[in-house]
């Protein structure tokens, strides 16, 4: 931005300073307009950070921080696209639609199934690799996110019939440990 030509121009106007480049005035005017310059490019910054569309760096930061982690291992525009849902979660959002915004806000592929009889709702990812502890991330917002009436599992399943055959448990094996189906697919063995 060229400041020095603003404060010149309207300097001018009033006659009374001698505004010619190398003048004492004209020095001191190009010393404060460097200083406004900077300043005006600063507020610039920050008026970029402000909006999801447009941030890149620490207001998009605060915005994941909303979701628990800043993913600065994605693009930026799937960042971007990551906190526009969730900033678009609204209230009455607690319809498969609303979820599904949801999950799409922590980069949550899936696939919703509700069960309105039993006020369940059952949560598979179709795509991804999450880490145990991205995985609790996920179970835990979305125990925050649904209202305490429904019972929403996010089920990370790796396991299939093969992976427990393997195992080498007989039924009864299985059914000493007491575990419920969750517990069974987060369990690795002894």
């Amino acid at each position: 931005m060229d400041t020095i030509y603003y404060m010149i121009s309207a300097m001018g106007a009033v006659g009374l300073y001698d505004l010619t480049p190398g003048s004492h005035i004209y020095n001191e005017m190009r010393t404060y307009a460097e200083s406004f310059d900077a300043l005006y490019e600063a507020i610039d910054d920050i008026l970029d950070e402000c909006f999801i569309q447009t941030a890149d760096d620490i207001g998009l930061e605060m915005y994941e921080e909303l979701t628990g982690r800043i993913r600065d291992d994605l693009t930026l525009e799937k960042r971007r696209e990551m906190a526009l849902a969730l900033v678009n979660i609204k209230p009455d959002d607690f319809t498969p639609d609303g979820a599904e915004r949801f999950f799409d806000s922590l980069g949550l592929e899936c696939e919703i199934t509700e069960y309105p009889q039993n006020f369940e709702m059952l949560i598979i990812p179709t795509a991804g690799e999450y880490s145990r502890s991205e995985q609790e991330r996920i179970r835990e917002r979305s125990e925050e996110f649904m209202p305490c009436h429904i019972t929403c599992t996010v089920e990370f399943r790796d396991a299939d019939w093969d992976t427990y055959d393997g195992l080498d448990n007989t039924f009864d094996d299985w059914d000493a440990l007491d575990f419920t189906w969750n517990a069974l697919d987060r369990y690795e063995g002894e």
